[in-house]
């Protein structure tokens, strides 16, 4: 008697919509830096890149996303050229397969800002990207980059205080490392303010705490193709600040049509 033999199609929908999601997050890999800021000089990864690479793994795994995104908040801010108007949006993603009973949501909030009326695409893009981003494990980069512990400290009572935060108190890098070899991890402490100052911006412009700024810069960071050679606080500081600026030039940037 000869058993029946799968089809691939079939194969993949016997899979859990949890185990197409593992397919499609080996299939998508790394995606390269495809768009270019050349007025500060960096290269980062384009929602056309993301989108393109996350829609073929949904196509070839037989699974798809459903965004619905609500409004946080509205509000406008002056700029060197008017008034900017921000908004906050949490989008929320539906995973599914046609299968109600195996559906996963997540959300990912977002943040846009513009002068005329594209905020609320560019905030709902941002959300979107970012999801698909943290869902696939989208990095531009084979290596792992959480490979490398990083002791950027989180600064603490940021906001109540008005101040930024003693390196002695929340930045003990140097601390835990003064008994250990000549070759110990140093802080710059004009790159410490500096980056401190550029977060500040950043929640500013997008209307956001310090405290979320200051996590979603470090997780992006991490993803960065050069965060495993930074070796030291100081490298991995102007990875960070790279990393903040590039979000503020998103910000600014036209949403698509």
């Amino acid at each position: 008697m000869v058993e029946a033999v799968e089809t691939p199609k079939e194969k993949r929908e016997n899979l859990s919509l949890a185990e197409k999601l593992n397919r499609a997050i080996a299939d998508i890999g790394p995606v390269k830096k495809d768009g270019s800021n050349n007025y500060q000089n960096y290269r980062f990864q384009s929602e056309a890149a993301i989108k393109a690479a996350v829609k073929k793994a949904m196509s070839l795994n037989g699974f798809s996303i459903i965004p619905k995104y609500e409004v946080l908040h509205q509000r406008d801010v002056p700029g060197r050229k008017g008034n900017n108007h921000i908004v906050d949006v949490m989008g929320i993603f539906t995973i599914t397969d046609g299968r109600k009973d195996q559906e996963i949501v997540g959300q990912m909030p977002g943040s846009g800002m513009d002068t005329g009326e594209k905020a609320m695409a560019k905030a709902c893009t941002s959300a979107q990207k970012y999801f698909y981003k943290q869902l696939f494990n989208i990095s531009d980069q084979d290596d792992d980059p959480d490979a490398t512990d990083s002791d950027i400290g989180t600064p603490t009572n940021y906001q109540q205080q008005g101040t930024y935060p003693q390196q002695q108190n929340n930045y003990p890098v140097q601390n835990n490392y003064q008994n250990q070899s000549q070759n110990q991890q140093t802080v710059n402490n004009a790159r410490m303010q500096t980056y401190h100052k550029v977060i500040e911006n950043l929640a500013n412009a997008l209307g956001t705490t310090y405290e979320t700024a200051d996590g979603s810069v470090k997780s992006m960071a991490k993803k960065e193709n050069n965060w495993a050679n930074a070796k030291t606080v100081d490298a991995q500081l102007a990875i960070c600040i790279n990393v903040a600026n590039q979000l503020m030039a998103e910000a600014s940037q036209p949403a698509p049509q």
